[in-house]
């Protein structure tokens, strides 16, 4: 068994090119997934009610073993079964940890609607096949279509993931893989500072700009929303608008996804260690003036981005406590006062002029433990970033 420091997790995903018979086994397995789901939910409610304790996976797959004797269970795949009492022993254990901590909402396991629940998966076990040969996927029990192969498989397979999309059907394969070798050093470093004007500034000076995915797609997702909410519930019309209104946010998500990739494999490839603020996302979500726009760019998705990919390149990620950053000057450590609408830092001390960003980013590579940069003066009218803007197309 080869040692897990020397492996790696990949998933591999691809589009389903669906016949008829294999479309209708999959809704058959996923509508019934999500029942389980729901049964695994009630039965856990309803024996705290009544006993003052909690179910746990063990004693709830061991009713589900009981329940198979029934031709209805019985006629359906155990592991596909077993997922969703999974799924559901996950939720609880999400659930009593946020209690525990206290730092946010609890938020209780909820039961899954029909539109609510897009995924059924599948462990491989290891003395099986490969379901993936070529472009066709086998699954036990299911059956067999083919894919678009848009990239090779690696590894072996440990999980299958059938999953539906507005645009359709995909399976997701979860292989293990030796781990890869890591990048040559460049020798170069970086802060990053993240925003809502710039997407993030770093400390070398350059700047990627802001992709405003949602607020470019925004009028036709407004115009799709508001046919939505004109039509009967209920009716055939609604569930073909509902289906468009999930293919724009589904395209938006997918855009920013990809810029997210350009620009953090961007961050890896170039720089041996990289620095982040250690934000709380959650609270600069209460702000009501600012919240669309700061949800919109995702930067904690971005920097679980960069962090897993560093690990894989072998590179250092690290993340800084983010107090005054913004404050306090990059050449002296003077600290003063910044409202947010100062966009130029202008030093009281040592009479450094610099972009505020620039600044901050500097800031924060210094936290780190990072080459300190000297910072460049640059003209408080202009609030020229002395370096390159970067644009990575979604």
């Amino acid at each position: 068994m080869a040692d897990s420091k020397d492996t790696t997790i990949k998933t591999f995903e691809y589009k389903l090119r669906m016949n008829r018979k294999f479309k209708e086994v999959c809704e058959r397995e996923l509508e019934h997934s999500r029942q389980i789901y729901n049964a695994a939910l009630q039965e856990r409610i309803d024996c705290y009610k009544t006993t003052s304790k909690g179910l746990n996976y063990v004693e709830q797959s061991r009713h589900l073993t009981e329940a198979r004797t029934l031709p209805e269970v019985k006629s359906h795949i155990r592991t596909i079964q077993s997922d969703a009492l999974e799924r559901v022993d996950a939720a609880y254990k999400a659930f009593f940890r946020r209690v525990k901590e206290g730092s946010e909402k609890p938020g209780f396991p909820r039961f899954k609607g029909i539109y609510r629940y897009h995924t059924f998966s599948l462990k491989i076990e290891p003395q099986r096949a490969c379901p993936l040969k070529g472009d066709k996927l086998t699954i036990p029990s299911v059956g067999s279509c083919r894919v678009r192969l848009s990239r090779p498989l690696e590894g072996k397979v440990k999980q299958l993931r059938i999953t539906r999309r507005a645009d359709g059907w995909y399976v997701l394969l979860v292989s293990e893989i030796p781990r890869p070798k890591p990048l040559p050093p460049t020798g170069e470093s970086a802060g990053i500072d993240v925003g809502i004007k710039s997407f993030a500034v770093l400390s070398t000076g350059e700047e990627i700009d802001n992709p405003r995915t949602l607020k470019k797609a925004e009028q036709k997702l407004k115009r799709e929303q508001q046919r939505l909410s004109r039509k009967k519930r209920g009716s055939n019309r609604r569930g073909k608008q509902r289906a468009k209104v999930a293919l724009r946010h589904l395209k938006v998500a997918r855009t920013r996804k990809d810029f997210h990739h350009k620009a953090s494999t961007y961050m890896v490839r170039r720089f041996d260690a990289i620095a982040v603020e250690d934000l709380s996302i959650k609270g600069l979500l209460k702000n009501p003036k600012l919240a669309k726009a700061i949800a919109d760019l995702a930067w904690a998705a971005f920097f679980q981005m960069i962090e897993v990919k560093a690990e894989s390149a072998g590179r250092r990620f690290e993340r800084v406590p983010a107090h005054f950053t913004s404050q306090d000057c990059s050449r002296c450590d003077h600290r003063q006062k910044m409202p947010l609408a100062i966009r130029v830092y202008e030093c009281g001390n040592c009479g450094l002029v610099i972009d505020r960003d620039h600044n901050a980013a500097i800031n924060i590579s210094s936290r780190a433990g990072l080459a300190r940069i000297t910072p460049v003066e640059s003209h408080p009218a202009r609030g020229s970033r002395n370096g390159e803007r970067l644009r990575f197309a979604g």
